[in-house]
């Protein structure tokens, strides 16, 4: 079997091994320059397309937000037997978001006067996920009342889109 030599050096005296030190020294610094150049360019790169991007975002911003506005305003004609409309290019909605349960400063020794210490947590404050299982008779007894809210969601489609840019280009 053929043996391979080995890239090390061998150092005999304390003068070879200063030498040695002194071109790793080197090399450290001609690779962390190497190492800072990729890294401004990184930078540099995920900057620019920061700005050449923010436009586009913003831009998306300000559509979802009229979306957002005309589906408020004619909720009641658009969602009168559904929580989502589907278009062409996506799909426009309102989503029902999990309760939440806002409380007073004496909810949570309310809830402790009326023997609920299962929604109280050690640090003296109420449990609202646990409270979400109260009636809301109970909620209002100890200041605290159930608040449901839907968020409005925008879903583009795609692949639509690109299907239309296809036929126009084919």
């Amino acid at each position: 079997m053929a043996r391979t030599k080995s890239n090390a050096a061998t150092i005999t005296t304390i003068e070879e091994a200063e030498k040695i030190l002194k071109e790793m020294c080197e090399l450290e610094a001609q690779w962390e320059k190497i190492d800072n150049a990729a890294n401004k360019k990184i930078a540099d790169i995920k900057e620019k397309a920061a700005n050449d991007g923010k436009v586009l975002r913003d831009t998306y911003k300000s559509h979802v937000d009229s979306l957002k506005a005309y589906a408020v305003y004619f909720r009641s004609e658009l969602f009168q037997d559904k929580k989502t409309i589907d278009l062409q290019f996506g799909s426009i909605g309102f989503r029902k978001a999990p309760d939440s349960i806002s409380c007073t400063k004496q909810t949570a020794e309310l809830l402790q006067k009326l023997g609920l210490k299962e929604f109280v947590r050690v640090k003296i404050e109420p449990d609202k996920e646990r409270m979400l299982s109260l009636d809301d008779e109970t909620l209002s007894q100890v200041g605290a009342a159930r608040k449901s809210k839907e968020d409005f969601f925008a879903e583009t489609k795609r692949d639509l889109v690109n299907q239309e840019l296809a036929k126009l280009a084919g």
